[in-house]
């Protein structure tokens, strides 16, 4: 269990405990981000715990950029801005194995941060504090908070075909192929565990559909969903969206709360391929309806997840919905996930989530553009007059019980080599060669006096060599800050599973809590300290036998 190195200083006492909302237990707080450091920036490199992607987002028909520029911290909270913006780039998109490069535009920017390959865990609490974006009765936006396996990167496609979003161990040959790390594969590689299936599955915090409106089966417009996806899906006969399942299409046994219903407008996905590989997602949701007072005010969004076990969440203490493994394990044999998740937050539009459906007669459907009148019948209405439209998070808090993990590569859920081995999977495809992720700098953002940093640094004359363009003066990080203006809190795993001493793990790192050593070079450094006593037990030896005593 990790101790404090996720934790924010800006985290008070009293919120460092909390007792399971499940069954009472104490849990100690793992992670958390307050958000009270003003202009904190997420670029590549610029933040320990989070990455604001720069991106195009092709997933969902995504009609926004992810610009790096539109998450931010102001007032206390974490700002992801949604606004009316075009941005002109080239697309390369990877999907099925194949490459297509394309100039695009598109005409809305909006922010997702992500930690993942940074912070993840497995099981325990995720606590997230936030005031939606935008109009409670205007459609369009889709706000977010969620969790997935850090063997998918979200909306990095290449990473997440044939893992995402497997939660699946067994050796079936019908499904080897759609799983790409099966439990059927006796030797995987890349550091994994022979025959265990693994994969990246979602767990979703929130996803909110703002709009107006009564929906069939007696649900209304605003609500937020409560999703667990996971595959292998049910095969067979399966409820059609927009229905009740039938007896035996879906799964049993999933807890609702008192306002909360199943989401009959989502069962999921197939991932199509066009051949056996093809494979069907199941989405486990409920949709719970929210008041305007979401949209104005703040309120807490928390799941409680335990690994192989359940998923349960709840809003402003309240219980929502609940999964159980057996309700999973019994109709598919997958499971309620174990994968090292990673936290993710941001706001998509998506002509899938809130407009217009069918397509309304004689309007122009693939026009999205807030500037051209002929454009508005393909949009909700009043969607852009509601921008810019901010979500905003006040903190996130994740909380663990001994038994749980923190860390992206564990010892029972290895993903570090197999990333090091597909690292393009990884990486921006409209960057070929970048690295998946930078390092994060501490210090080196030019700076004019101390205000151009953060409280936790100084601005001190700049060490680079003239005449090669270097700025006079540089922010310099201290009291354990980090991030090119020092803004942010430096943050790490208090335990490495890679370096820990494991007595019968056959070429594994050895360590001695922050010391590590491969035990080879362990071997060979204790034969040198042995052999450096040596030399010096003989010399001292000789210097008693020489030396001069006074005569009395």
């Amino acid at each position: 269990l990790a101790s404090a190195g996720w934790v924010d200083p800006d985290s008070p006492e009293w919120v460092r405990r909390t007792a399971s909302l499940v069954d009472e237990t104490e849990m100690a707080l793992v992670f958390s981000d307050e958000f009270e450091v003003e202009g904190r920036r997420f670029n590549d490199g610029f933040d320990p715990r989070w990455t604001a992607l720069h991106k195009n987002d092709y997933t969902n028909d995504a009609l926004h950029y992810y610009h790096e520029d539109y998450v931010t911290t102001s007032g206390g909270w974490l700002n992801v801005t949604t606004a009316f913006a075009a941005t002109r780039f080239t697309s390369t998109e990877v999907k099925h194995g194949k490459i297509r490069t394309r100039e695009l535009e598109k005409q809305f920017r909006s922010g997702m941060i992500q930690s993942w390959n940074k912070f993840c865990f497995t099981g325990g609490v995720l606590e997230v504090r936030a005031r939606l974006p935008g109009r409670w009765d205007v459609g369009g936006l889709w706000p977010a908070a969620w969790l997935m396996g850090n063997l998918a990167r979200a909306s990095y496609v290449a990473s997440s075909e044939y893992l995402w979003p497997w939660s699946y161990d067994v050796c079936d040959r019908a499904n080897q192929r759609r799983q790409e790390i099966s439990a059927c594969a006796p030797n995987p590689h890349f550091g994994l565990d022979a025959r265990t299936g693994r994969g990246a599955p979602e767990i979703d915090l929130l996803e909110v559909m703002p709009g107006t409106g009564w929906l069939p089966w007696g649900m209304s417009k605003p609500y937020v969903s409560t999703s667990l996806q996971i595959a292998p899906g049910k095969s067979g006969p399966r409820p059609a969206n927009g229905d009740m399942p039938h007896p035996g299409q879906w799964y049993e046994g999933l807890e609702y709360g008192n306002q909360t219903a199943l989401n009959v407008f989502f069962y999921g996905m197939k991932l199509d391929h066009h051949d056996a590989t093809s494979y069907q997602a199941d989405a486990l949701s409920a949709n719970t309806p929210l008041g305007p007072d979401f949209f104005d005010h703040f309120h807490t969004y928390r799941l409680e997840w335990e690994p192989r076990g359940y998923v349960k969440w709840f809003l402003d203490g309240k219980f929502l919905y609940g999964v159980e493994d057996d309700s999973v394990r019994h109709l598919t044999s997958a499971f309620v996930p174990d994968e090292p998740s990673y936290i993710l937050l941001n706001t998509a539009l998506s002509t899938t989530w809130g407009f217009p459906i069918p397509c309304p007669v004689g309007c122009d459907c693939a026009c999205y553009d807030c500037a051209a009148p002929k454009c508005a019948c393909a949009m909700p209405q009043g969607f852009c007059d509601s921008l810019p439209a901010h979500y905003l998070v006040d903190y996130v808090r994740v909380y663990q019980r001994p038994g749980h993990k923190v860390g992206c590569s564990t010892d029972t859920h290895p993903t570090k080599k197999f990333i090091e081995a597909h690292r393009d999977r990884y990486s921006d495809p409209d960057r070929p060669g970048s690295d998946p992720l930078k390092p994060v700098l501490a210090g080196g953002a030019p700076c004019a006096d101390a205000a151009d940093c953060a409280h936790r640094a100084t601005c001190a004359p700049s060490w680079r060599r003239r005449p090669h363009p270097a700025p006079r003066a540089v922010c310099r990080c201290r009291d354990g800050a980090t991030g090119p203006d020092c803004r942010a809190a430096v943050a790490f795993d208090d335990f490495d599973y890679e370096r820990f001493a494991f007595a019968h793990g056959a070429g594994r790192l050895t360590a001695l809590r922050h010391f590590y050593a491969p035990p080879a070079m362990a071997r060979l450094g204790i034969a040198f300290a042995a052999f450096l006593a040596l030399i010096v037990a003989a010399r001292l030896a000789r210097i008693k036998r020489t030396r001069r005593f006074p005569v009395f």
